[in-house]
């Protein structure tokens, strides 16, 4: 099953980056006034969340994979998830090559089953910038099942 849903990803990759662009780049944008407050982060990421189609999570992450944010769900906050190291999922092999700070498009990862909801997962990345310095990156975990509802 999972291979079927990395080859349908892999056929709509291109539109979904595109879906996905906008508002991560707008939540990009919000994102650097607040990312050192990780109150106001949380806050802008529960405000947000309703503009991502099947968004499972929005959380974030710095360069170095450690999470600077709480984990967002529509419904619920997890705070416990602020400072753990995310280095080693699947989508963090990229971050060396995405910590650039001419990165300014949204970059979809490879399909993983999620820690939280034990289902296929894929990972939109933004990287939110200063100039050429990279502060992180806006993750949006998306529910792979349901993304063949989306009209791509």
């Amino acid at each position: 099953m999972i291979e079927s849903l990395r080859k349908t990803v892999y056929r709509n990759h291109v539109a979904l980056v595109t879906l996905y662009h906008a508002p991560m780049r707008a939540l990009a944008s919000r994102a650097v006034r607040v990312w050192f407050n990780r109150g106001r982060l949380d806050q802008l990421f529960c405000e947000d969340i309703k503009d991502f189609p099947e968004c499972d999570m929005l959380y974030a992450i710095d360069a170095n994979g450690i999470q600077v944010s709480s984990n967002i769900c529509e419904a619920s906050i997890d705070r416990g998830a602020y400072g753990q190291d995310l280095s080693h999922r699947p989508y963090h092999v990229t971050i060396p090559n995405l910590n650039d700070a001419a990165f300014q498009e949204a970059f979809l990862c490879e399909v993983y089953i999620s820690r939280l909801t034990q289902r296929p997962c894929v990972t939109v990345l933004r990287g939110v910038t200063v100039g050429p310095v990279t502060l992180g990156f806006i993750a949006a975990d998306l529910n792979v099942s349901a993304l063949s509802s989306l009209h791509m």
